[in-house]
């Protein structure tokens, strides 16, 4: 369980309301300020934590709540619904494209595990019976397109590659190559980006707006690769991302390693783009799709 810091801190807050039958709007009071300081711990943004808990706390001392025969329960119940909710009840499926092939774009900062994912990404859609085709179109990282080329044999794909070429023009011909030969997706490696840097966000947006008028009935969706590990960091990377780029859909990498885990609680309430997978290793079948309402049940260790 990569949450078992904030697990444990919830199991504290509310153990002391099951541990007493009536309940007083004090005892209430008490438990969602032990709630909002484990949310806060766990790297979840201020604003999103409060008014998370103020809505909450008029929620858990309404009459229906402080009259119920088992208050500390019914209190227990609106949490964890309110975080489900907060998340999203149900996974985010990926866009499929009408006409192959699927484009699906990767983007991120440097250092993110983007490669790596798109690795699990093609490992995870040849699974289903999809012919893939990765792009490298990654040409300033060192070793980025030998990289591509090995977690794509890892996991059994291709890869289209022009060596250090225009990394536009390079995305836009391996679509069209897949399209001719038979691929039904195409996963595009782009360059991992720092976000301060004006040239390289204008060439994200530049690969999006040149396949889309080269290839008009394209269908691509944008995947950010965040990790997980960076905590707030992460929200203001992405929000620049989502400035210049139609994100669809985020990725979370390194799981594994946070302990905390707010981020995924942040992302979610703060963006409003859906999360679609979580990387929680290092093996090639590491990545789950994410399910709101199974995250909120891990947290709630059931």
């Amino acid at each position: 369980m990569a949450f078992t810091s904030l697990t444990e801190k919830l199991k504290h807050a509310f153990a002391k309301l099951t541990r007493s039958g009536k309940l007083t709007e004090v005892e209430v009071k008490t438990a969602m300020r032990e709630v909002k300081l484990a949310l806060l711990e766990a790297d979840v943004n201020f604003l999103v934590v409060k008014n998370f808990i103020n809505k909450l706390t008029e929620k858990c001392v309404g009459a229906e709540v402080m009259e119920s025969l088992t208050p500390g329960q019914h209190v227990i119940k609106l949490v964890h619904e309110d975080l489900t909710a907060l998340l999203g009840k149900t996974n985010e499926k990926l866009t499929v494209s009408p006409k192959p092939p699927s484009i699906y774009m990767m983007v991120g900062l440097q250092g993110a595990g983007k490669t790596t994912f798109c690795g699990k990404f093609a490992h995870m859609l040849k699974g289903q019976g999809k012919r893939v085709l990765c792009i490298a179109a990654d040409v300033y990282r060192p070793a980025a397109i030998s990289q591509l080329k090995v977690v794509a044999k890892s996991a059994g794909v291709e890869v289209y590659d022009e060596g250090q070429g225009n990394p536009v023009k390079i995305a836009v011909n391996g679509i069209k190559h897949a399209g001719k030969n038979n691929f039904d997706t195409v996963i595009v490696d782009t360059a991992g980006r720092l976000h301060n840097k004006k040239n390289l966000m204008d060439e994200l947006a530049k690969i999006s707006r040149v396949i889309n008028r080269e290839i008009p009935d394209a269908n691509v969706e944008t995947l950010l690769v965040l990790d997980a590990t960076m905590g707030q960091n992460a929200i203001n990377q992405a929000r620049e991302f989502k400035n210049v780029a139609d994100i669809t859909g985020i990725i979370l990498t390194k799981l594994d390693s946070s302990s905390k885990g707010g981020i995924v609680i942040s992302v979610r309430r703060e963006l409003g783009i859906p999360i679609k997978f979580i990387c929680v290793g290092e093996k090639i079948d590491d990545l789950d799709n994410f399910d709101g309402k199974e995250f909120v049940r891990a947290l709630f260790d059931e």
